[in-house]
């Protein structure tokens, strides 16, 4: 499930271009069922392609740059947040499920950075901080619902969850 979100991106993106690029073709074929007549044009300038690449890659970067930047700030923001979800959630882990080394790592969590538990081991050690963090969002969602956390059932499979791949990376440690 987890590839779909970022295809649905990809082809939305790519149909949002391609409807980009023929909008002009659009409005000229409106114009033309209307009865209006084609605009003249003009013969291009004669400069280099140097030039015409500096002028339109300028204009496309004062055009998009606002809503780039729109983007970055929403981006950061919701980094920030899940930082701050995850740093509040397994507080209370500590002892639990979440070493306080880890605890201490989470804690000095920075932007683009990949917290990893057992650098030796990247894939178990990567499944083991989803799973933290999986158990931090979860336990935000039932809080936010106004339940119990310790009684979801959710909740206490990501325990186990987190459990069985701490058995995992440290059996094969040692």
């Amino acid at each position: 499930m987890r590839i779909l979100a970022p295809i649905a991106g990809l082809v939305l993106a790519i149909a949002a271009h391609m409807l980009n690029n023929a909008l002009p073709l659009l409005v000229a074929l409106a114009g033309a069922a209307s009865g209006m007549p084609p605009p003249t044009h003009e013969p291009p300038l004669d400069t280099g392609f140097l030039k015409n690449f500096i002028g339109d890659t300028l204009m496309q970067l004062v055009i998009f740059l606002p809503f780039f930047l729109v983007m970055a700030l929403a981006v950061w923001r919701s980094g920030v947040w899940e930082r701050r979800v995850i740093r509040e959630e397994l507080a209370g882990e500590v002892g639990r499920t979440i070493s306080t080394g880890e605890y201490h790592d989470i804690v000095g969590d920075r932007i683009l950075r990949t917290r990893r538990i057992d650098p030796t081991r990247p894939r178990a050690s990567a499944a083991l901080v989803n799973a933290q963090h999986e158990l931090a969002f979860r336990k935000r969602r039932v809080k936010d619902e106004g339940k119990d956390p310790e009684r979801d059932d959710l909740a206490a499979g990501w325990r186990d969850e987190i459990r069985n791949l701490r058995g995992a990376v440290f059996r094969h440690q040692h």
